[in-house]
């Protein structure tokens, strides 16, 4: 397995990208629901809460497509992060 980068291509990093991600859909998907927006608002919405699904297929693909070779590689090597401030 090759090395993962912590911020780039860490489990950790596509994890947390996830959870941002369905943040932000929830959030376009409360506005529609709850806002009553105007249609060229609704629009935009519907456009932003589709881009955001999109991500989320390629984000839990990706995810389980990390931990599917760390399972079969036995591993999970990554490098680590040196720290600026203690």
């Amino acid at each position: 397995m090759e090395h993962k980068v912590p911020n780039y291509n860490a489990l950790s990093s596509l994890l947390d990208r996830l959870a941002i991600e369905n943040i932000k859909l929830s959030h376009f998907e409360n506005a529609l629901e709850h806002d009553d927006p105007t249609p060229d608002r609704r629009a935009e919405l519907e456009a932003k809460a589709a881009g955001q699904r999109d991500m989320i297929e390629i984000l839990k693909r990706d995810t389980a497509a990390l931990m599917h070779e760390a399972l079969r590689a036995g591993e999970y090597r990554y490098i680590a992060e040196g720290r600026t401030f203690e």
